[in-house]
């Protein structure tokens, strides 16, 4: 089926410590207020833990396979609701641990991606394992979508729009938990990712405070293909909101005619 518009739910939240069934439970109520007509709901980083980094043990006895509950929790929402969900959650394989994205279709379809530039300076490199490809364009109700995480944003090249058949995308989602200290950086590297690349960037952040002292912006945004940020919508929920917007494929369409940029873009290739 091809949209033109494309409907966006980002759900921001103060994610649950450690806490997956609590963390399911905010996503599964949260879902009772998401408009209908919703094409795309995005979690935040690592949406039913938090961001472990403090404890391989900890982390590795929350850690889950693709099989397991928390995907198979997913599937059966996005099926009921008739949307795609993608986040990231504590993900493992035999003895190594990733932070993993996910894009889960309401048909079964299911994508993946392991996050591949971990942050150094929080310790998250030294828990978890790098992805080894790039990030996989998933085609969707007729767009299509690049998912990087958090830490991906900094790296342009990582991010940079192929104008090819395969690897062309409409929209860049970045899911995070990106700071409140560091939330200049968030906003300006997510408008250079829309300007760089003609297309829509959306950023899904997480709220409230870790038990780490860390504290994280109420900040999930989404620029439009100009880098302008859009007029989003907001939902309260008991421990978070909804930002809601409807991407228009053919606005984007015709300013990338418009302003063809991307006709003498570089070619490359990304040594992973």
């Amino acid at each position: 089926m091809l949209n033109s518009n494309l409907n966006i739910a980002i759900l921001e939240y103060d994610i649950k410590w450690g806490d997956k069934n609590a963390n399911l439970n905010i996503v599964i109520d949260a879902f009772n207020k998401i408009p209908h007509g919703t094409d795309v709901v995005i979690l935040p980083e690592m949406f039913s833990t938090g961001f472990i980094t403090d404890s391989y043990e900890k982390a590795a006895e929350l850690a889950e396979r693709n099989t397991q509950g928390t995907i198979a929790a997913l599937n059966k929402i996005a099926a009921s609701h008739h949307v795609a969900i993608t986040g990231s959650f504590l993900a493992s394989t035999a003895s190594q641990l990733y932070n993993r994205a996910f894009f889960i279709e309401p048909n079964g379809d299911e994508t993946f991606y392991d996050k591949h530039h971990l942050f150094r300076m929080g310790g998250e490199r030294e828990i978890y394992n790098p992805g080894v490809t790039l990030p996989p364009t998933i085609r969707f109700r007729g767009w299509n979508i690049k998912i990087i995480v958090c830490y991906d944003l900094r790296f342009p090249v990582w991010c940079r729009n192929k104008y090819d058949k395969n690897e062309s995308y409409d929209l860049l989602i970045t899911i995070a938990n990106w700071p409140k200290v560091r939330v200049h950086p968030w906003h300006t590297l997510l408008a250079a990712r829309a300007i760089e690349n003609e297309c829509y960037v959306c950023g899904a952040n997480r709220s409230g405070i870790d038990p780490n002292g860390i504290d994280y912006a109420s900040s999930s945004v989404i620029y439009d293909y100009k880098g302008i940020e859009c007029q989003t919508q907001e939902i309260k929920i008991p421990l978070g909101k909804i930002i809601t917007h409807s991407l228009n494929r053919d606005a984007l369409c015709q300013f990338k005619e418009k302003f063809p940029a991307w006709k003498d873009a570089d070619n490359f290739t990304v040594s992973i």
